[in-house]
């Protein structure tokens, strides 16, 4: 999700016009992302319920909301690994590690003096329990800049990951990213399932007690393992010259992906469906215990960097607010700013009237956002952190 990342100055062996543009299609997902996540915590993916009664009104939250975070994942890895490939380890110890730990500090440190102020008050409760401490910190307290904490967490594992590539051919590389892969898939899958086994099954494996408590945490950084996967075997693909053209190979493993993304997409939303029916309180369809994120952000990723479409500049600026975005919407959406439950039993004309507030809310909170980045854009001792 940084911000700061100078996506002309890469080295590729294309075109100079390519060479120049090749990362610029990045800038729609963090375009279009940053605003499904407004969008998410604003209620406008909850528009649909107010005229209909049906599982179908949550799709597009499902679908798309839900993605923000894995594009942002998968973003941050590929640049990662790209500037690593030009910087080492240096760049990882000196400036990435760093910049990733003050950013969370930052975040999770306004937060919390906002919320004991202004909101929750004391967090006595969370500092007097080891328990509570880990989930403060991985959690980000409790709020979407968990994000940060599983970003530290993923990168540290990245660079681990290349560590142990050290002088490994690029064949071998690949083969072991995929067999890590869908070894870490198989993981998540077990994290989506574990519930249902454990409940309706009556398995009683040694450990699965804790891996079933981990299953229904949202905020489990070890669910996004995979990407760590997906952003290596991508770039060695870039390196190799693969993402080039859409050639007939590359067409197939997009083709493959999409496959992969619906056909995990039904099976979480059937194990959904299944684990309410037997009300086994099985995690809703929108965490990111999902398969279907891993593979659908992967695909965004390789249509990103393959994408010519020249990026206009209300989505470039979009893009360069992104992190402040994501940070600012917390404090602008915080739980009672909106009472979404008085707007939902509402009948007639009034339906219309709710959906005017949501858009009003929606755009109150984007703007805003917006417009606090902009401002510490300007203090250069904050501008780091938007």
């Amino acid at each position: 999700m940084s911000c700061q990342e100078n996506f002309s100055t890469q080295i590729i062996h294309s075109s100079p016009v390519r060479q120049q543009n090749v990362f610029e299609g990045l800038h729609f997902l963090r375009a279009i992302f940053s605003i499904s996540i407004v969008a998410l915590k604003t209620y406008v993916f909850y528009i649909p319920n107010l005229f209909i009664t049906s599982d179908v009104v949550f799709l597009p939250s499902a679908t798309v909301a839900y993605l923000a975070v894995p594009v942002f994942l998968q973003i941050s890895l590929f640049l990662f690994y790209f500037k690593s490939d030009n910087e080492g380890l240096v760049y990882f110890a000196k400036k990435r590690l760093r910049r990733l730990i003050y950013t969370y500090l930052f975040w999770v440190g306004s937060i919390t003096i906002f919320e004991a102020l202004f909101w929750r008050g004391s967090i006595e409760s969370i500092i007097f329990s080891l328990k509570g401490v880990i989930e403060f910190i991985v959690s980000g307290n409790t709020t979407p800049y968990f994000f940060f904490f599983s970003l530290i967490f993923v990168t540290c594992l990245a660079q681990l990951l290349l560590l142990s590539f050290f002088r490994i051919e690029s064949k071998l590389k690949k083969a072991i990213s995929y067999c890590g892969l869908i070894l870490s898939c198989i993981m998540v899958v077990g994290f989506a399932t574990a519930n249902f086994f454990m409940i309706q099954k009556g398995f009683q494996w040694p450990g699965i007690g804790f891996f079933d408590s981990l299953s229904q945490w949202d905020y489990n950084p070890l669910v996004f393992i995979p990407y760590i996967f997906t952003a290596f075997i991508t770039v060695q693909e870039l390196e190799e010259n693969n993402l080039q053209q859409f050639n007939g190979s590359l067409r197939l493993k997009l083709w493959i992906l999409f496959s992969l993304a619906i056909a995990f997409f039904i099976f979480e939303w059937h194990l959904t469906a299944l684990g309410i029916l037997i009300n086994l309180g099985h995690a809703p369809l929108q965490h990111y215990m999902r398969p279907s994120l891993i593979f659908g952000s992967w695909l965004l990723l390789y249509l990103a960097l393959l994408s010519e479409q020249r990026v206009p500049v209300i989505v470039k600026f979009i893009s360069q607010c992104s992190l402040g975005i994501y940070g600012f919407h917390v404090f602008l959406t915080l739980p009672g700013s909106l009472d979404i439950q008085q707007l939902a039993y509402v009948d007639g004309i009034a339906r219309w009237s709710s959906v005017l507030v949501i858009l009003l809310y929606f755009m109150l909170v984007f703007i805003g956002s917006v417009a606090l980045t902009v401002l510490l854009k300007r203090v250069k001792i904050l501008r780091s952190f938007v």
